[in-house]
């Protein structure tokens, strides 16, 4: 996968896939069906305001086919989440030290990464983007003891990534050059105390 490093230590490789969350109703989630779900994610990702921020506007059988490679290694996971009864997010979970954004910070094995999409905009309006991350992120932390921090990366111009990221509350880390694109980078950290020590690894950090 583009963003999936290849030098890693044995250690991280040997880090399990990111876990399956579990979410309190009305949300729910479920992993993403390549047959089932690829043309209603293409769907999703060829409306403008995904297109702008994901750049992922593919035809059904790319998203296919993408499903399909997340689902075969442990790098990542690709989700589709639920209210009441309707699909209405996807959603990407994936080990930020097996990722580009590694290089960044001082990576630690089991950390993990989030992206997210949501096709409706009254539903971000309506808050349900931070409400159903605030979930996925208390149920990683309550699977998996080791994981200390939640990832999130997005173009330093998109002012709704950077306040969804704000509002989830999260630190920021800086803004960092990785291959063929420029990011904002924040972590959601399990333990306050962590904050200073991530602060002063973070490298290439342009002052915010």
């Amino acid at each position: 996968m583009k963003r999936e490093l290849s030098g890693i230590s044995d250690e991280v490789r040997a880090v399990p896939p990111p876990p399956m969350p579990e979410v309190p109703a009305p949300y729910g989630i479920r992993l993403a069906d390549p047959d089932a779900d690829a043309e209603m994610i293409s769907e999703w990702m060829n409306r403008p305001h995904l297109a702008s921020t994901w750049g992922y506007d593919r035809p059904p059988e790319q998203w296919r086919y993408y499903l399909s490679l997340q689902l075969a290694g442990t790098y990542s996971r690709p989700f589709i989440a639920i209210r009441d009864g309707r699909d209405f997010a996807y959603i990407e979970c994936y080990r930020a030290a097996k990722d580009e954004i590694a290089a960044r910070y001082a990576a630690e094995p089991y950390d993990l990464g989030m992206h997210g999409a949501i096709a409706d905009l009254e539903m971000i309006k309506n808050g349900h983007a931070q409400a159903v991350s605030r979930h996925i992120v208390a149920s990683a932390f309550n699977l998996e003891p080791q994981c200390r921090r939640f990832m999130f990366d997005t173009d330093p111009l998109n002012t709704m990534g950077r306040r969804y990221c704000e509002r989830l509350g999260c630190v920021f880390l800086g803004e960092h050059e990785v291959p063929d694109r420029r990011i904002a980078l924040y972590a959601l950290l399990r333990s306050p105390e962590d904050i200073p020590r991530l602060r002063e690894t973070a490298r290439d950090v342009v002052p915010r």
